[in-house]
């Protein structure tokens, strides 16, 4: 039998960079605990990652993979476009109900790092663009009235209750919009 893999140095940076980002705040993490909790040499850092900005652009990389592979799951736990859409919920639920769930990590770093400009703004938009597109097509294939509207909709009910899940420190707003989504569904279906 072969033993697992260990990560190599690059993923334990990330994996590290990732965790305490999300749990802490990117301002509030310093190279050198990155290093060491790691376990590299700090030009070991500097060899895959020239710079704190260029290892908080592989943590965003690497965190809208993972938001977009999130949204696919979707599509695998229900035949019908309409159980898909509200599958979204579901797992969106699932998660909230984590004991680390601190919202959406790419809009979490947008806030922190503000400005129109700052790096995670374009990965949140592109993740933001991807999960609209994604209801719309389920919208769609659901026969529902005004997809694009629809997906707008179901997406502004799923950042909301992001929010509402980490200040109230529950799943409970997690669960009242999935509530909100399937009324929504119904009363958009075509007749």
């Amino acid at each position: 039998m072969s033993e697992p893999s260990t990560p190599s140095a690059a993923e334990r940076l990330l994996d590290t960079a990732s965790r305490l980002f999300y749990t802490r705040g990117v301002s509030n993490v310093g190279i050198n605990e990155i290093i060491a909790r790691a376990g590299v040499a700090r030009m070991t850092l500097y060899h895959h990652f020239p710079s704190k900005d260029a290892l908080i652009k592989a943590v965003l990389e690497r965190r809208l993979a993972e938001r977009n592979e999130w949204l696919e799951r979707s599509e695998g736990s229900s035949a019908d476009p309409e159980g898909q859409i509200l599958a979204v919920f579901d797992l969106f639920m699932e998660w909230a109900q984590t004991p680390d769930f601190r919202g959406d990590p790419l809009v979490t770093a947008t806030y922190e790092l503000g400005g129109q400009l700052n790096v995670a703004r374009a990965y949140a938009q592109q993740h933001t663009e991807a999960f609209r597109q994604k209801l719309e097509e389920l919208a769609r294939r659901a026969d529902l009235a005004e997809p694009r509207s629809i997906a707008q909709q179901l997406h502004l009910l799923v950042l909301g209750a992001s929010v509402a899940a980490l200040i109230d420190g529950n799943a409970e707003a997690a669960a009242l919009a999935k509530s909100a989504a399937a009324s929504l569904i119904v009363g958009a279906k075509l007749t």
